[in-house]
């Protein structure tokens, strides 16, 4: 970044693997004139606009929809985190314990358990709280690993009929679960999508225009937007870009 300041450009558009280590280069180009957007920074300050596919605890809560609902509305479930530290992970988790509770027939027996982002932890976690709970009906998953590992365990148990999966994956590593049976469904977003909407929100801030709340910014996902106030001069813009995949659709997503 600090040799695209050198080359002036009239914009960066940038997802931050550490938001806060890039406050600082962010903060130097921001103040020479280059407008910056940002995706998957909430709590980034030096931005003008940061992109979010969807409200966090939404996503969470669509996941747990669909899981309630393979379920019957009944039964012992688990859900999982890849890091109790990752803020994403947290959201999608309490997103989905909320809207669990809507059914008085849920149980949750195994709350935010932790893999590491590991799917053979993932697998391992499960396989143990299936001994544990021999008549679990569901599962969460929120890291993209963890649908892989519990797919494992359920296959290897015998219970792809009797046991719900859902959570935060790819196709690329799902794919083979959902086509046994063993993982449910998945949810995830289109980062092209998403890129390609850094760029038209670039392209809006050097024509002068503001992202107002409800804009259509031509994109699916992306027709009603939210805009919010984020940290400093940040303004967050939240679509509605999640992706519901099962064994029906999933390879339409080769990715």
């Amino acid at each position: 970044i600090e040799d695209l300041i050198a080359k002036k450009p009239d914009a960066i558009a940038v997802v931050p693997f550490s938001p806060e280590t890039l406050e600082p280069v962010l903060k130097k180009a921001m103040a020479r004139g280059i407008k910056v957007i940002t995706h998957e920074a909430d709590n980034q300050t030096n931005t003008l606009y940061d992109i979010e596919a969807f409200d966090n605890v939404a996503f969470g809560g669509n996941l747990n929809a669909r899981l309630v609902k393979c379920m019957g509305g009944t039964g012992k479930w688990a859900v999982f985190v890849g890091s109790l530290t990752s803020k994403t992970h947290n959201q999608w988790a309490d997103g989905g314990i909320a809207n669990a509770k809507k059914s008085k027939g849920l149980n949750l027996v195994e709350s935010k358990q932790e893999t590491y982002d590991d799917a053979d932890k993932a697998y391992a976690r499960a396989k143990e709280i299936i001994r544990k709970h021999p008549d679990i009906k569901g599962f969460q998953g929120s890291a993209s690993t963890d649908v892989a590992g519990i797919g494992r365990a359920v296959e290897e148990a015998g219970l792809e009929g009797k046991t719900c999966v859902f959570g935060t994956s790819l196709p690329s590593i799902a794919g083979k679960y959902l086509d046994s049976g063993a993982v449910d469904g998945i949810g995830f977003w289109d980062p092209a999508d998403a890129g390609y909407v850094m760029n038209k929100v670039a392209q809006m801030v050097l024509e002068g225009k503001k992202i107002t709340n409800g804009m259509n910014l031509g994109v699916k996902g992306y027709e009603k937007v939210t805009v919010t106030k984020g940290k400093g001069s940040a303004q967050i813009i939240k679509g509605k870009a999640f992706v519901d995949v099962d064994k029906a659709n999933y390879k339409n997503f080769p990715f």
